[in-house]
């Protein structure tokens, strides 16, 4: 017997993963975090599920919602960069041809900036000069500030930031609204009830992406619903993002997706085979391009990372046994095992009392 495998996912970063896996824009993302939640949020469906549940009853009474489309746009440039990814809609106004705008910024940092109602204040105005340039009129801009950081955040207008501000002139200081959204905040049966299961597990993910112990904890809450129709390519993204972020080992993620639907679980496992074949085809490259012999037994050494010398026959049987009891196909049993198909099912037929 060949023995198992018992590997964390860390041959490739996850910046790596997600473009072998499911390819996304690389441009102007300094964060993955923000990078998934782009992803997530370029389906369209998804995104108006998002505005939904997430903008003001104000906005969404003069918004024709379902004329929402994503734009090219994008205000973020220079210093802003380090601050900010965004994600620019176009949305028709009700009973008007006219549009407006709705700008989600995805903040970089995981902790609150005191300034960020002024880096805001500079993207808005972004925005309004680009479309000067570009001889169009103007259309509103509605920002939507998004967070999901550990620490409470009370954002400051300037009017706050100044507090020695005499009143005689207030009226001077510039002061908008922002919608301000703080994932930490909703609760999780507030994230489960939006009505679109794919967007509550992205978000739950992302509202516990800092506490990998929780992730592992609330598995069937994020997975235990079928995601909508079409949404299977992205499924991969979510999977990506979050095997990366608990780092687990084989018999862990067998374990805590016991009690998720049968499809789902087919799924998961699939991109986890996938993830492991990509990372170890990297990591071979990757030793290979250090160009000298020292150098290139150990990149493949960690690309293939197979661990066989490690391997314990006991924890291989229950490996396949946990997967086939949980509807996990002979051929994705016999890959993360290492074994042929033959010997997975002798195992299977050994074991069957």
């Amino acid at each position: 017997m060949k023995g198992t495998t018992t590997k964390k996912l860390d041959i490739l970063t996850l910046s790596d993963k997600l473009y072998y896996i499911c390819p996304m824009d690389n441009q102007n993302i300094n964060n993955i975090h923000d990078k998934f939640l782009k992803s997530v949020l370029s389906n369209i469906e998804v995104a108006r599920d998002f505005f939904k549940t997430f903008l003001p009853k104000e906005v969404l009474n003069v918004i024709n919602i379902n004329t929402l489309k994503l734009t090219s746009n994008s205000y973020v440039s220079g210093k802003l960069n380090e601050t900010f990814a965004d994600l620019v809609f176009e949305c028709k106004l009700k009973n008007s041809e006219h549009s407006a705008l709705i700008a989600i910024l995805l903040e970089h940092k995981s902790y609150p900036d005191k300034y960020s109602y002024v880096q805001t204040l500079g993207y808005v105005v972004e925005g309004y000069k680009a479309q000067i340039k570009a001889g169009k009129p103007l259309e509103p801009i509605i920002p939507v500030l998004f967070y999901h950081g550990k620490q409470k955040w009370v954002l400051k207008t300037i009017k706050d930031l100044i507090p020695y501000l005499p009143k005689n002139i207030e009226k001077y200081i510039p002061q908008f609204d922002i919608k301000f959204l703080d994932l930490k905040k909703f609760s999780d049966e507030e994230l489960l009830n939006i009505g679109n299961s794919f967007l509550s597990s992205a978000l739950t993910i992302q509202k516990y992406s800092h506490t990998p112990s929780e992730l592992i904890k609330k598995a069937d809450n994020i997975f235990g619903a079928l995601f909508p129709e079409g949404m299977r390519n992205f499924s991969k993204v979510l999977f990506v993002y979050y095997l990366q972020l608990v780092e687990i080992q084989e018999v862990q993620l067998l374990e805590i997706i016991e009690n998720i639907p049968l499809k789902i679980k087919n799924d998961f496992m699939s991109t986890y085979e996938l993830i492991e074949k990509k990372g170890i085809e990297k990591g071979i490259e990757k030793g290979i391009e250090k160009g000298i012999e020292k150098g290139i037994e150990k990149g493949i050494e960690k690309g293939i990372e197979k661990g066989i010398e490690k391997g314990i026959e006991k924890n291989t049987v229950n490996v396949i046994l946990r997967g086939h009891q949980n509807g996990i196909g002979i051929d994705i049993l016999a890959k993360i095992t290492g074994l042929s198909t033959e010997e997975v099912q002798k195992i299977i037929r050994e074991n069957s009392n």
